[in-house]
C-alpha cells in the first residue's frame, strides 16, 4: 500500500523526498558522531540538559540543514549527466 502510495507521487516530488530524507540521516549520523565523541564539549553539555529540549532541538535543526542542503545540491545537479 506504502509502495502504491509512493508511486502515485510525482517524479519530482519522489526526487525531493528522497534527497531530504538522505540528508536528514546523514545530518543524523553526523550529529550523533560529534556527540559520541564529544567534540566541543558537546555530548557533556546534553546530558546536563534534564528535560530533553536542547537535544531535541539541536537534532531538529542539524537534520532540517543537512536535509535542505542535499535537497538542494541535487536539484542543482539534475541537468548534469
Amino acid at each position: 500500500m506504502i509502495r502504491r502510495l509512493w508511486m502515485q507521487l510525482p517524479k519530482l516530488v519522489r526526487f525531493m523526498l528522497t534527497h531530504i530524507a538522505n540528508g536528514m540521516v546523514l545530518g543524523c549520523a553526523f550529529l550523533f558522531g560529534m556527540i559520541w565523541l564529544d567534540v566541543w564539549g558537546l555530548g557533556t553539555s546534553l546530558q546536563k540538559d534534564e528535560s530533553g529540549l536542547a537535544t531535541f532541538v539541536l537534532f531538529f535543526q542539524t537534520a532540517l540543514t543537512f536535509g535542505a542542503v542535499s535537497m538542494g545540491i541535487a536539484v542543482m545537479h539534475l541537468g548534469e549527466d
